[in-house]
């Protein structure tokens, strides 16, 4: 089973005029801390949430076309369509925070699963004597099967993995907005 990992289109640019700071305020975590933490503990946001607006970046004002699926933070962009698209597949992995931009609907993916290393297969990066990061990363091939998106624990939850059939569906569609790199632990 061939895995991927999530990255940004080279030189892309984020979709929202949002920062973390003000999905911060929005969920009432005054001291940030559930912001740092949340990708690591898999809080859920949406009991929090509330719907709100936001701009798009200036980049996309002059007819640059906005991606189907992007990056923000440790999180993803949906349009409507990719929602549509991938809801029924990704609300078990994860969650769907709704955000109106500039009048058009989309969606925040808020991944809440993480695939099980293989442990035999991965291998850790030392200099001096000291670990710093992975060398390999192998995922439980039974503990990924039926999943899409998830993050490593190992490599640290900044980072999205994919699943072929998450990929397939991607381009089926034509969407646009990720690229999908066999290389897991590159570090571009």
């Amino acid at each position: 089973m061939n895995i991927y990992r999530l990255k940004p289109i080279e030189n892309s640019i984020e979709v929202l005029d949002f920062s973390l700071l003000d999905l911060a305020d929005i969920i009432g975590d005054e001291d940030l801390s559930l912001i740092r933490r949340q990708p690591r503990t898999n809080e859920s946001l949406s009991v929090k949430w509330q719907e709100t607006q936001c701009n798009l970046a200036s980049a996309y004002k002059n007819d640059k076309p906005v991606p189907d699926v992007s990056y923000w933070a440790t999180y993803l962009i949906m349009s409507i369509k990719a929602y549509e698209l991938f809801k029924s597949q990704l609300e078990n992995e994860g969650e769907f925070l709704p955000i109106n931009v500039e009048s058009v609907q989309m969606y925040i993916f808020v991944p809440l699963t993480f695939g099980k290393e293989d442990l035999s297969r991965t291998v850790k990066h030392f200099e001096d004597g000291y670990e710093c990061g992975l060398e390999q990363l192998s995922f439980d091939a039974d503990d990924i099967a039926n999943k899409s998106i998830f993050k490593s624990l190992l490599y640290g939850t900044h980072a999205l993995f994919s699943t072929e059939k998450f990929k397939l569906k991607f381009e089926q569609a034509g969407f646009s907005g990720l690229e999908f790199d066999t290389d897991l632990v590159s570090a571009f």
